[in-house]
């Protein structure tokens, strides 16, 4: 005896509704949930796996943004500094606040320096440069890559608790990443090993470019053709809206 599956049934209505159709057991809508919530948090999720140092163009000035998490449950004990400098050279990076050392007019910021870092010795283009940010707020970390001299050094707030968050900025004004030496790349330091295994990466972008102004300016005149097209739709011909028509 053969036995015929029969298929869903489609009843379109004058409302546009379907009824009778078959749906997919909630086990199926539950998966799709969670596939669904792991594509949306997953850049989150991975973000958190390092430090990110984010350098772009802020109108006049160049902006430090860094985030992220450290893992350093696989350090060795760090060498501390009660009083740091937030510097960027060809080598040095941090975000955090506008600090220097023995300058009563900038907070004393204590910060532990973590040795075992594997990465470029540099990346910036301009040999021997420095420049102090003008104002920063939140924690001061970032990397001592040593341009040569020594080994990389991760940088991070003394009372700093493995995988805890980290958030700061450092903003250098009237300046351009030209004249910082930095030029649009990424560079990455890693340290750790297995579960203890985590990075710090920094993110030079690139200067966003303005449009040119005739590609603006046909997008601005196709604009406004379509809105005039759709003023005059349902308006007879002798009214405001002609076409030419063909002879």
């Amino acid at each position: 005896m053969i036995i015929k599956r029969s298929r869903p049934e489609f009843f379109l209505h004058n409302s546009g509704s379907f009824n009778n159709v078959a749906l997919p057991p909630s086990r199926t809508y539950r998966h799709l949930a969670l596939l669904g919530l792991g594509v949306i948090f997953w850049p989150s999720i991975a973000a958190r796996a390092a430090i990110v140092l984010t350098v772009r163009q802020d109108g006049n000035d160049v902006v430090v943004i860094g985030s992220g998490s450290a893992n350093i449950n696989g350090l060795t004990t760090p060498d501390q500094d009660d009083d740091y400098t937030n510097v960027l050279t060809d080598s040095q990076i941090y975000a955090g606040p506008a600090a220097f050392t023995n300058d009563p007019n900038t907070p004393d910021v204590a910060v532990n320096l973590w040795s075992g870092i594997t990465g470029p010795t540099s990346f910036g283009n301009i040999a021997n440069f420095t420049a102090n940010p003008d104002s920063g707020n939140g924690d001061l970390f970032g990397i001592d890559a040593g341009s040569g001299i020594g080994p990389s050094v991760l940088v991070l707030p003394r009372n700093y608790l493995s995988g805890a968050n980290l958030n700061g900025t450092s903003r250098f004004n009237n300046f351009t990443l030209a004249d910082l030496g930095l030029s649009p790349g990424v560079f990455s330091w890693n340290w750790g090993t297995n579960q203890n295994a985590d990075s710090l990466q920094i993110r030079i972008e690139p200067v966003p470019v303005p449009a040119p102004l005739p590609l603006a300016g046909g997008f601005l005149a196709w604009s406004m053709a379509k809105r005039m097209r759709r003023a005059c739709r349902g308006q007879p011909l002798q009214g405001r809206c002609k076409y030419p028509t063909s002879k």
